[in-house]
């Protein structure tokens, strides 16, 4: 379940960084505005990625979960 939960994450962060390409390459003007916003969230995705794989090494060596 930890692993679907890291590959939902992998595809959303990949989604946001497709989005912000999308709109910085077409100078979508409309949008330029969402990028600072799509900075963040992907930012986060990063930290939750991050957290989310410690977790599940430290889980299958065993480790205790603080």
């Amino acid at each position: 379940m930890l692993n679907d939960i890291i590959k939902n994450e992998e595809e959303l962060q990949a989604t946001l960084q497709t989005i912000k390409n999308l709109v910085e390459e077409h100078n979508i003007f409309l949008l330029k505005g969402m990028i600072e916003q799509i900075d963040k969230l992907i930012d986060r995705s990063e930290i939750v990625l991050l957290s989310l794989r410690k977790w599940n090494v430290s889980n299958k060596t065993g480790e205790t979960n603080v």
